[in-house]
């Protein structure tokens, strides 16, 4: 065990992207402290272990190292003590002042930077002057050396190309909510990408090139749940939207603990063929008035709770991926929302009823909105 401040932490993060981004976003929720925790058994990154680097040629050690942030200022011979004579003050003081962990996994990207894996980080803070945020979390109880800590949060982890891309890496985020909700089991990314791939493509299952859509729904039917599909390119071709549905269904879905994973189109005008790029809308802030001025976006490629600005509106977004790796578009193509079977209504019927009536209320001098429960 090391207590470092929390300067400290960039080194054991590494330099990737996501690190850095990590980094920063600790930053600005407070983080002034570090703890670090060698030789942490995963279990996501061990079962991924049993199931492909077991057995390669260079294997990799089958723990991790495990990084606690605080905004509480304190050293090492402090925690010591608090833990040997259990200050319980102290120890509250700590336990208040938890703002989450980073899972540094020993596998190594193609730059040779160490994989980010699980990681259970604080969101931003709910107020912000008169405007709100609201997050899809929920609590997670963390053991340190017999402290209990608890987060509430949503669990992020960067894609591991060996056992799933960035389609395996949303699925693997957005369904732990649904675990209690719906009593589904929990997968680890290798996982998932194996249920999934029992629905066949042209590409290796592993190493991953990454899920189809179908694939993905393939997972989510064998999971005993149902896919709510919403086609947002054919749906503007039929007039059946608003340009508000992506900011109307994030506010929806969310409220009622329901995850949302979104495919998105990334252009680069120097190329003929876009990319597409798998994430998960998780949290979104608002102004008084409930009109939502940015989304958070679980994004393996750039990090936990990366904002996402309105282009005009949330079917194109701009963030990091126009700002800093090179693309020129983002734009939204799909949703994909896992349901339970029972839920018998489809978003499509509800919305266009939503769409009827809006206007209706909008002449009479009321703003209406749309929750799911």
């Amino acid at each position: 065990m090391d207590v470092r401040p929390f300067d400290h932490a960039q080194d054991e993060l590494g330099c990737s992207n996501q690190a850095c981004y990590i980094y920063n976003y600790a930053k600005d929720i407070n983080a002034s402290t570090v703890v670090i925790e060698h030789n942490y058994t995963d279990k996501d990154y061990l079962i991924d272990y049993s199931k492909f680097y077991a057995r390669s040629f260079n294997v990799p050690p089958t723990v991790t190292k495990r990084l606690h942030f605080f905004s509480e200022n304190f050293s090492t011979d402090d925690f010591r003590e608090a833990i040997i004579n259990y200050n319980k003050e102290y120890l509250d003081r700590l336990i208040e002042s938890y703002l989450g962990f980073v899972v540094v996994k020993p596998v190594e990207d193609i730059n040779g930077n160490m994989l980010i894996g699980r990681t259970i980080l604080k969101p931003y803070s709910s107020n912000t002057g008169h405007e709100h945020r609201f997050f899809l979390s929920k609590n997670y109880p963390v053991s340190l050396y017999g402290i209990s800590f608890n987060i509430n949060s949503l669990p992020f982890q960067v894609q591991d190309g060996a056992v799933g891309a960035c389609a395996t890496a949303a699925l693997w985020s957005s369904l732990y909510p649904l675990r209690d909700l719906f009593g589904i089991p929990s997968h680890s990314p290798a996982e998932i990408t194996e249920i999934s791939v029992s629905f066949p493509s042209e590409s290796r299952n592993f190493p991953s090139s990454g899920l189809t859509i179908p694939q993905m729904i393939n997972y989510i039917h064998l999971l005993g749940l149902e896919s709510e599909v919403i086609d947002i390119p054919t749906a503007m071709r039929n007039n059946k939207i608003s340009d508000c549905i992506i900011a109307d269904i994030s506010k929806s879905y969310i409220k009622a603990g329901m995850p949302i994973v979104a495919e998105v189109q990334l252009v680069d005008n120097d190329k003929e063929i876009p990319d597409y790029h798998a994430v998960v809308i998780c949290g979104y802030r608002c102004d008084q008035n409930g009109a939502i001025k940015e989304l958070y976006v679980h994004d393996d490629q750039i990090g936990p709770y990366s904002r996402a600005i309105p282009d005009g509106n949330f079917i194109r977004w701009k963030n990091e991926w126009t700002t800093d790796y090179g693309y020129d578009e983002l734009s939204v193509i799909k949703l994909l929302i896992p349901v339970y079977p029972k839920i018998r209504l489809t978003f499509s019927r509800i919305y266009d009823v939503y769409l009827e009536q809006k206007q209706r209320i909008l002449s009479k001098g009321f703003d209406p909105e749309l929750y799911l429960t």
